[in-house]
């Protein structure tokens, strides 16, 4: 027995197949850079991938398509084989128990390498149109935050998540609670991007934790002359009740792994263009 190849089929990775231009000498891009192509065509670095994805549950067939047709299309969605073949020039047929996922580029608001985490992280992207994506996890997301910055900060609920001034407090406190790189480093885009960042988490650490509340939430991280000057609200709880507000962020963490966890695996069967 090929123990290697063995092994390798049993984990949830089970096609990581690159289809196109990935020859040394390929003259373009197509959405692809040279870190992104040293790292998908290296067996250390596709063997770091699988490693790194060996805590889902769920089967994975991945594509990565390079090619002048391939790299217009983005963020796509839902496809079938005869969309796939037509747009990408690529034949895939979907299989029955795997989430297939066929990679078209690596274009983003920020350039960032085609890691582990960043493929786990623009599956959220490829399947965020499905309307189990939108009603178990968007929408928790959005009212569990914001029943948070209410209830403990004392900050109002005005006007859509995406408008007003809602969004700068929802993003600080994904990035206080988030224990993710991108989170602890200050480096989270915007609070819609904390939903694919969850999913990367699942995918990755096979679990979703949050960060205990902090008494002082900075909403706006500034320095000037070289003090600190940034914006905090404090919370408005006594210990007990804000104790009682963590136990609550701890089943928001364990509630958010089973929704993620039911989204993926109303995925299986079906085929999603990135």
């Amino acid at each position: 027995m090929d123990f290697k190849n063995w092994l390798l089929n049993e984990m949830p990775i089970r096609q990581f197949d690159l289809m196109g231009q990935w020859q040394p000498d390929a003259k373009r891009a197509y959405g692809y850079n040279k870190q992104d192509v040293g790292i998908l065509t290296s067996p250390k670095g596709v063997q770091k991938i699988y490693r790194k994805w060996d805590k889902a549950p769920q089967t994975f067939d991945l594509y990565f398509v390079r090619n002048p047709k391939a790299y217009k299309f983005r963020e796509e969605g839902a496809k079938d084989s005869q969309w796939v073949k037509e747009n990408l020039g690529v034949d895939i047929q979907p299989r029955e128990d795997a989430i297939t996922i066929v990679f078209t580029q690596n274009f983003g608001a920020d350039k960032v390498p085609m890691t582990a985490w960043i493929l786990a992280h623009r599956l959220g992207h490829a399947t965020r149109r499905e309307w189990i994506f939108e009603e178990v996890l968007t929408n928790k997301l959005i009212k569990n935050f914001r029943d948070l910055l209410q209830n403990v900060y004392g900050i109002q609920k005005t006007g859509e998540w995406y408008q007003g001034d809602n969004p700068k407090y929802l993003s600080a406190l994904a990035t206080a609670l988030g224990t993710m790189k991108s989170a602890k480093s200050g480096n989270l885009t915007n609070f819609g991007e904390f939903q694919h960042e969850l999913v990367a988490q699942y995918i990755t650490t096979g679990s979703i934790k949050f960060n205990p509340l902090p008494n002082r939430l900075m909403v706006q991280k500034r320095y000037a002359w070289g003090r600190d000057v940034s914006s905090y609200v404090r919370a408005k709880l006594s210990d007990e009740d804000m104790q009682d507000a963590n136990d609550y962020v701890k089943h928001m963490a364990e509630q958010y792994f089973y929704n993620i966890s039911d989204i993926m695996d109303s995925l299986v069967g079906y085929m999603f263009v990135m």
